[in-house]
């Protein structure tokens, strides 16, 4: 092969070149799409870990303190709303448009990317679980917040 003048490249080495600098900018451009991923991912289960511990922190010591003074006569969910019924007065434990509401005490917005979010509760001997699950709509997985308290606190 001949080359195109003395100072110039031949027309194979041009090709190659610019094939070795193309398949090295796409396997760059892999590396940063993936470890945005990755950052994004990590993020939002930050984000999730955090509302659990708020809301779990929060929703906990306003019922034991309402406990402190009434002990929890008994519990009656629908839907999204636990109406939890203490000795002398009432109070409503709900979720409603992606955020969870104590009474007038406390709301918690909650990461958007939850769905299908069920409020529910559970008791045995003395406990109380208010347990929230939902799912992430991007990831597939499924969260449970639990609020545990003792009636005899």
């Amino acid at each position: 092969m001949k080359k195109m003048d003395r100072k110039g490249y031949l027309t194979v080495d041009v090709i190659l070149a610019s094939v070795v600098a193309t398949t090295i900018a796409i396997f760059l451009m892999e590396i940063t799409i993936k470890l945005v991923n990755i950052t994004n991912d990590e993020y939002v289960s930050t984000d999730l870990m955090t509302d659990k511990a708020l809301i779990i922190k929060n929703i906990k010591s306003l019922i034991e303190d309402d406990i402190k003074n009434n002990s929890i006569r008994s519990v009656t969910c629908d839907g999204n709303s636990c109406t939890i019924h203490y000795l002398n007065y009432d109070k409503i434990l709900k979720i409603d448009n992606n955020k969870v509401y104590y009474s007038n005490n406390y709301s918690k917005e909650l990461d958007s990317s939850l769905t299908n979010l069920v409020l529910n509760y559970y008791t045995e001997n003395d406990y109380y679980d208010f347990y929230i699950t939902a799912d992430n709509k991007f990831s597939k997985e499924s969260y449970r917040i639990d609020v545990i308290v003792n009636n005899n606190s």
